[in-house]
C-alpha cells in the first residue's frame, strides 16, 4: 500500500511539474482555451471543420508574416522588423501587376507565370532583409530605426508605383490555391495556402531545433559576448535573420494575392501588429535567447482566433488594434513576471 502511495506521489509530482512548465512557458495555452470557450458561447458552429479551414485560409499570409519575426526576436539585440507587412504589401503589388501583365498576353502558361511571380516577390522581400541586415550588422543601426524606415520607404513604393489604386489580375490558378487544390478530407478540401504555412513552421522548427545555425542564433541571443567566444559572429546572425525576415515577408506577399484577390497598397500596415503580438503573446523574448517556433505557432493561433471573434462581433480595424496593445501590454508584463520565475526556479 506504501508502495501505491508512493507512486501516485510521483505521479502527483510529475503532473504538477508538466503543469508548472507549460504555466511558464506557454501560458498563451491559457488563454486560447479561454478564447475557445467564450467563442464557443458566441457561435458554436465556428469550429466546424469547414469554418476551420476556411479561418486558417483566409489567415495564411499573417501565419506565414508571423513566422519571420521568430528568429529575429530570439537572435537579441532589441531584434525587431516592423518593415514585413508593408514590405509584403510591396512584394505583392509588383508581383501581382507582372503576373497580371503576362496574364493578359495569354502566351504563358498560367503556372509558369505564377512561379515568376513567386521569384519576384521574393526577391525582393530578401532584398529588403539584406538591407535591414547590413544596415543592423555592419553600421550598428538600431533594428526599430533601420526598420522603421523601411517599413516607410516600402509604403512610399507601393503608392508611387501604383498610384494609390487597387492592383489585380493574378492568373486564376493562384486563388485556386486558397480553394479548390489541395487535400481532400472528405466532402472538404484542405487548401495548398492552408497547409503551407503549417509546412514552413515544421521546416523553421527543424532548422532552430535540430541545426547549428539555430544553435548559434540562440546563443548569439542570450549572450553574444559567449557566442564570440565560441567563435560565432554576432553581425554574421543578425545578417542572416533578417534575410530570413525578408524572405518570409516576400513569400506573405505571395500569399496576400492568394488568399485576398486584389492587393491594396497599404495592406501590410493592417497586419503588422497582430504579427508583432502573436510572436510577443506566444512567449518569444524579443530579449533575445529564448523562445520557439511552437510558441510563436500558439500565439498565432490566439491573434487568429482573437481577429475572428472581433471580426464576428463587428469591430473595426481601430478597435482591433487597440485590442492587439492592450493585449501585448498585459502579456509583456505576465511574461516578465514568469520570466523571473522561470530563473529563480
Amino acid at each position: 500500500m506504501k508502495k501505491e502511495t508512493g507512486d501516485l506521489g510521483v505521479k502527483g509530482q510529475g503532473i504538477a511539474s508538466v503543469i508548472k512548465r507549460i504555466s511558464l512557458d506557454y501560458p498563451v495555452i491559457y488563454m486560447i482555451i479561454v478564447l475557445c470557450v467564450f467563442i464557443a458561447f458566441q457561435n458554436p458552429n465556428f469550429f466546424s471543420l469547414p469554418n476551420i479551414i476556411s479561418t486558417f485560409t483566409s489567415y495564411a499570409y499573417f501565419t506565414v508574416g508571423s513566422i519571420a519575426l521568430v528568429f529575429v526576436f530570439i537572435s537579441g539585440n532589441s531584434g525587431i522588423d516592423l518593415s514585413i507587412g508593408n514590405v509584403a504589401a510591396f512584394s505583392a503589388v509588383i508581383s501581382t501587376s507582372v503576373m497580371s501583365a503576362l496574364n493578359e498576353m495569354g502566351t504563358m502558361n498560367p503556372w509558369l507565370i505564377i512561379l515568376l511571380g513567386l521569384m519576384i516577390s521574393v526577391g525582393i522581400g530578401i532584398a529588403f532583409g539584406l538591407f535591414n541586415g547590413i544596415a543592423i550588422a555592419k553600421f550598428h543601426i538600431a533594428p526599430f530605426i533601420i526598420t522603421l524606415a523601411t517599413q516607410l520607404l516600402s509604403l512610399g513604393l507601393s503608392y508611387v508605383y501604383t498610384n494609390g489604386y487597387t492592383v489585380s489580375g493574378a492568373p486564376r490558378e493562384l486563388s485556386k490555391l486558397s480553394t479548390l487544390i489541395g487535400i481532400h478530407v472528405g466532402d472538404h478540401i484542405i487548401p495548398v495556402a492552408a497547409i503551407l504555412p503549417f509546412i514552413a513552421i515544421i521546416i523553421m522548427t527543424i532548422i532552430q531545433s535540430k541545426t547549428t545555425f539555430g544553435r548559434q542564433v540562440v546563443l548569439t541571443g542570450s549572450n553574444p559576448s559567449s557566442a564570440e567566444h565560441a567563435g560565432i559572429s554576432p553581425q554574421r546572425i543578425y545578417l542572416i535573420v533578417y534575410v530570413m525576415s525578408g524572405l518570409f515577408a516576400g513569400l506573405t506577399g505571395m500569399f496576400i494575392p492568394m488568399c485576398i484577390g486584389a492587393v491594396n497598397p497599404d495592406v501590410g500596415t493592417s497586419f503588422l501588429m497582430p504579427m508583432v503580438a502573436a510572436v510577443t503573446i506566444g512567449g518569444v523574448s524579443q530579449t533575445g535567447g529564448y523562445g520557439n517556433m511552437l510558441q510563436a505557432f500558439l500565439g498565432i493561433i490566439f491573434i487568429i482566433l482573437l481577429m475572428s471573434v472581433m471580426t464576428f462581433l463587428g469591430f473595426g480595424l481601430p478597435i482591433q488594434q487597440l485590442a492587439y496593445g492592450v493585449v501585448i501590454v498585459l502579456t509583456m508584463t505576465l511574461l516578465g513576471y514568469l520570466e523571473r520565475k522561470r530563473f529563480h526556479n
